[in-house]
């Protein structure tokens, strides 16, 4: 039997990259290392933070055997995206990862020939979970970037009763109604992971306290202390936290597209090196770092 067991707040990590492009591998064990001092108990690998889908399949597996080896000392969990590439490559990625020592896994949908059904969408996520039996297999739902708007709570029911080791999902939606549909529809062993880093408040009041959100790299503990508020019923302090959390993340995405903006505010508030966004992704402006960091100044979450 498949288990599962991450929890709570899981960073999807950025790839740290080097000016010409190429993978610097070495930044990796420090940045595991800085997650971990600060409570992070997991992280996903390849991610839509991560830019998997723009790195080869050599590069995506060393990046793992990089993370893989971090959590040997920092004892995090690491899942890893495989979808956002050809099928054959995503089956080659799923199997790789469990031979490689991988904890979990998370798919992208086939994004060219996409799935129209839940049918469909089982079928391909299917696929993905044979290729690694013995790891916990979950999808990624982010429909604003794959286009692939299938309602979720029929999809997760469908998923558990084919696919043995269908083990949940991340919701990158704002719809928090079908959110809380899917939340009621798994099992006690499955989780659904909010991908909306501004809703978390409302998500742990509807019983949602697992997120994947690209802030809890630059802002772990304030995603954890808007968790515990909910936890205590501080209502008021949860709503004054979310409101902070959520300025900071407006902070950035008035200044460009969410990796390259994100990937600013990382190395501004905690000086983590993680270079240029892939390309055909462009970095931020001098000029645009600085209005960042002035406003995240004003909020008291940056010097």
């Amino acid at each position: 039997m498949v288990v599962f067991k991450a929890r709570g707040l899981m960073p999807p990590v950025f790839t740290p990259l080097n000016e010409d492009q190429s993978v610097n591998y070495p930044a990796i064990l420090p940045y595991a290392k800085f997650l971990a001092d600060n409570g992070i108990k997991s992280v996903l690998v390849g991610g839509t933070t991560g830019e998997n889908m723009s790195l080869s399949v050599n590069e995506r597996k060393k990046i793992v055997d990089e993370w893989v080896r971090a959590a040997k000392t920092t004892r995090l969990h690491v899942m890893v995206q495989v979808g956002g590439a050809p099928l054959p490559d995503v089956v080659t990625l799923a199997s790789y990862c469990q031979s490689a020592g991988v904890d979990s896994l998370l798919t992208l949908p086939e994004l060219y020939f996409k799935p129209s059904s839940v049918t469909e969408l089982v079928n391909y996520v299917e696929i993905v979970a044979k290729a690694a039996p013995k790891l916990p297999v979950l999808y990624y739902h982010i429909p604003s970037m794959t286009k692939v708007e299938i309602n979720m709570p029929s999809f997760v029911a469908v998923a558990t009763d084919r696919i043995p080791n269908f083990k949940g999902i991340k919701f990158t939606s704002n719809d928090l109604s079908e959110g809380a549909q899917v939340f009621r529809t798994l099992k006690d062993d499955q989780e659904i992971f909010l991908g909306a880093d501004t809703l978390v408040a409302p998500a742990a009041l509807l019983g949602i306290k697992s997120s994947i959100g690209t802030t809890w790299n630059i802002f772990p503990r304030l995603a954890q202390d808007i968790l515990d508020a909910v936890e205590t019923n501080d209502v008021a302090k949860a709503r004054v936290l979310q409101e902070k959390l959520s300025l900071a993340v407006e902070a950035h995405t008035v200044e460009g597209p969410w990796v390259p903006i994100m990937k600013a505010g990382m190395e501004i508030v905690t000086g983590i090196k993680v270079g240029p966004p892939s390309l055909p992704q462009r970095p931020l402006t001098d000029e645009a770092r600085k209005r960042i960091q002035n406003k995240l100044k004003a909020l008291g979450l940056c010097k």
